[in-house]
């Protein structure tokens, strides 16, 4: 058998990180429903501190001090999951204790991360749940099993956690998770993508009456596309399901006014009949 060519594995070598970074590596990880050992382990403070909430999902973040990526997904991560703060959901970031930990203090500093921070001796827990990246989350259920992996991408990290959430909390179906992600118009801005995500998000916590949860989605989705109509009619129809008219005939007049063709936004206009 003859051997390789040493200028091919030389290409291969150098091509394999950038591989790695355009999502090829994405399915690195044990398999769902393996259980995750609720190891004691040390903080960044030199504490000591279980791995895993005793109550609620834990949602493991997994990140590297140099690295931009993860500096980004630290940014993004606190504010991502604020809306489940009172729902048994916890942030816990985990760094190799390969690194320097001064460097790490550094980072959780200036991002201004605020959950705790646990030290992988010799990537123990990195290598049992067969990760094969940074940044990446992985979320762990009440009962202690991996229930779902996320790898940070660019432009809708937060839309997509988000969505595994609901679904973990029983929010919303598989079925309706998958819609939610299911990718759009490829020539639509990667902005108004996102938005579209979470207005299917929004439309689906509405449909279930969970209004609060469907309100905060949808001003996510305006926050990435203001002039997506169907997402100020969908703010119009839950203010007024919430007894906000004035609000809601504030957001159906927008939608109008993004498009006049949107005949849900004049039929749901009059259908309020308490004020503010």
């Amino acid at each position: 058998m003859p051997l390789p060519n040493i200028k091919h594995l030389i290409w291969l070598l150098i091509l394999l990180p950038a591989l790695a970074g355009m999502g090829l590596a994405a399915s690195a990880h044990t398999d769902i429903g393996t259980p995750v050992a609720n190891l004691e382990m040390t903080t960044l403070l030199g504490g000591k501190k279980p791995l895993l909430a005793e109550n609620g999902s834990t949602v493991l973040f997994f990140f590297r001090p140099h690295q931009e990526r993860s500096r980004a997904a630290m940014q993004e991560l606190g504010p991502c999951l604020s809306e489940f703060a009172d729902k048994a959901v916890h942030l816990v970031g985990v760094v190799s204790d390969s690194e320097v930990l001064s460097d790490v203090s550094t980072l959780v500093h200036e991002t201004g991360f605020s959950a705790p921070v646990l030290v992988d001796t010799g990537d123990a827990l990195y290598g049992s749940l067969a990760l094969a990246m940074h940044p990446v989350v992985a979320v762990i259920g009440p009962d202690h099993k991996l229930t779902a992996f996320e790898p940070y991408r660019t432009i809708d990290f937060c839309a997509v956690l988000r969505s595994r959430m609901h679904l973990l909390l029983g929010d919303i179906s598989e079925s309706q998770m998958q819609h939610t992600l299911s990718p759009e118009r490829v020539s639509e801005s990667g902005q108004t993508q996102v938005a579209r995500r979470y207005r299917a998000m929004a439309a689906m916590l509405f449909n279930s009456k969970s209004y609060e949860k469907a309100l905060a989605s949808v001003r996510q989705s305006l926050e990435h596309d203001p002039k997506l109509a169907s997402a100020n009619t969908l703010l119009g129809q839950i203010l007024a399901a919430q007894g906000h008219c004035a609000q809601a005939r504030a957001a159906f007049e927008q939608a109008l006014a993004l498009d006049a063709t949107l005949s849900p936004a004049s039929q749901s206009s009059s259908s309020c009949p308490v004020a503010d």
